[in-house]
């Protein structure tokens, strides 16, 4: 009888035990539950002025917002073949190549992709060894046409980028852009250009539609008060007209601390 009463007694003892554990287990399971969640990072102004805001950003928002956008870039149409490019531009662009021994003079009747006159819309001419601006047309060499937009794009030393607009009659790289740099927001009523001019990064700006043409906006800047630095965009969509977002990139150190994700906002609602 004392065997079974010592029994019972054990049993007794390894129940209340189990019980225990088991309360003490579910108040670490609720403290779990109600434990206070992580505040998601807060999107930071790095960039304002009266017509942009740029906005540096986490990778889950920009990924969340890429994931979740309809936009489909349209490139612009161009012509590389420099015989289809001396067919549809006779008339008002003269080709060559170099004389023969006369490396600052360009011979028309030299097959090359040297360029010796442009004849613009607005009648004004543009020759090769004659500097016009900040062009000289012996130092650059013919790449593509684009049609669309009649502009011509060339390459400069250390493969800068230059080109002529021959239906607006201007050949600053600046307002023009390098048309491969494009990306047009969802209707087209803003677009983002860019070029390359020899260093390390691009330059990029913003420019708007207007009468048919797209002329400059902004200027998006490459560096500000040291707070960040801009130097190749890659993943770039828009949302809307308004806002446009990109993956700021260094080639040759991509875990640089300064590359990141932005997004960029238009300020003007016209």
């Amino acid at each position: 009888m004392k065997k079974l009463l010592y029994c019972i007694a054990i049993i007794l003892t390894w129940c209340m035990a189990c019980q225990r554990n088991q309360v003490k287990n579910a108040a670490n399971i609720s403290v779990k539950k109600v434990a206070p969640m992580e505040k998601p990072p807060v999107d930071s102004l790095i960039f304002q002025d009266k017509m942009i805001r740029i906005y540096k950003i986490d990778s889950i928002g920009f990924f969340k917002e890429q994931q979740q956008a309809d936009y489909k870039r349209d490139t612009i149409a161009s012509i590389s073949d420099i015989k289809v490019a001396k067919k549809l531009l006779q008339g008002r662009v003269k080709f060559g190549g170099y004389a023969p021994g006369k490396a600052m003079e360009v011979d028309t009747l030299v097959e090359g992709n040297l360029i010796a006159q442009v004849r613009f819309n607005n009648g004004r001419l543009l020759e090769a060894g004659k500097t016009e601006g900040a062009i000289d047309l012996l130092e650059n060499m013919f790449v593509k046409y684009f049609p669309s937009e009649e502009i011509l794009l060339l390459e400069g030393g250390h493969t800068t980028d230059q080109a002529l607009d021959l239906r607006q009659g201007k050949w600053d790289i600046e307002e023009i852009g390098n048309l491969d740099y494009v990306y047009f927001s969802k209707h087209r009523k803003y677009r983002l250009n860019g070029m390359f001019n020899g260093q390390e990064c691009s330059s990029y700006f913003l420019q708007k539609r207007e009468n048919g043409s797209y002329l400059p906006y902004a200027q998006i800047p490459l560096d500000w008060n040291d707070n960040f630095e801009l130097c190749t965009l890659k993943e770039i969509f828009w949302k809307g007209d308004q806002q446009v977002y990109f993956r700021n990139f260094f080639y040759g150190a991509p875990h640089d601390q300064r590359a990141g994700f932005y997004r960029l906002d238009i300020l003007s609602k016209d």
